[in-house]
């Protein structure tokens, strides 16, 4: 998965209050925020998308840890969020101050990589699917590229029982596309040993044995 540039000078321009440094952790973070959001609560992904931003804005600065360490912490604050929107019943977002909204990167700042990331949007629609703790743990896991320690412990799991969702998670998704005929097979000599490839049009998935289940 790629890193983002200078992370931490990044994040330290960001807490300082710089549009700019935030602009790039919204474009790097965001789209796999949004397509996690999609599967947990997709009516409301977009909505809920921009609370937890504000959020993170309102917390930023505060937090202290790497990349991996804010990838962990936004996706804590968006389980948080999702359970207050489960419990309260009332579906609807709080409002956001307009003053707050003024730091959001607008929507065309994503414009261009649209076609990059529309073969993973048709892969998350599928993992959608999919049982709901199957589906996050694969979400988080593969697409979201989360170790198998921080998944389990947003989910308030053991990395065991991680391991088997995600397994189990992409062997039904594997059976599910090869008995509708989507799947495509890749030549035996292209594809890694141990390794499960899913296709349906151009979304693949692609995953070792070896990593989902040890790392």
């Amino acid at each position: 998965m790629a890193r983002l540039l200078d992370f931490g000078g990044t994040l330290q321009g960001a807490q300082r209050g710089d549009e700019e440094a935030f602009a790039r952790l919204w474009r790097e973070f965001h789209p796999g925020l949004l397509r996690y959001l999609r599967i947990k609560a997709s009516p409301a992904a977009e909505d809920l998308a921009a609370d937890i931003w504000i959020r993170v804005v309102r917390a930023l600065p505060t937090f202290e840890g790497d990349e991996q360490g804010f990838r962990g912490w936004l996706y804590t604050t968006a389980r948080n969020r999702l359970t207050d929107w489960y419990r309260s019943g009332e579906r609807r977002i709080d409002a956001i101050e307009h003053a707050s909204l003024v730091i959001m990167p607008s929507a065309t700042d994503v414009e261009a990589e649209v076609a990059e990331h529309s073969a993973t949007d048709r892969a998350v629609a599928l993992i959608a699917e999919l049982p709901p703790d199957q589906a996050e743990a694969v979400m988080l896991r593969i697409v979201v590229g989360m170790d198998v320690a921080r998944v389990a412990e947003l989910m308030g799991r053991t990395p065991g029982s991680v391991r088997v969702l995600c397994h189990r998670g992409l062997k039904r998704l594997e059976r599910r596309l090869v008995e509708a005929g989507a799947a495509e097979p890749l030549p035996v000599a292209s594809v890694p040993s141990g390794t499960t490839v899913v296709t349906a049009t151009s979304a693949t998935v692609i995953v070792r044995e070896e990593e989902r289940l040890h790392a």
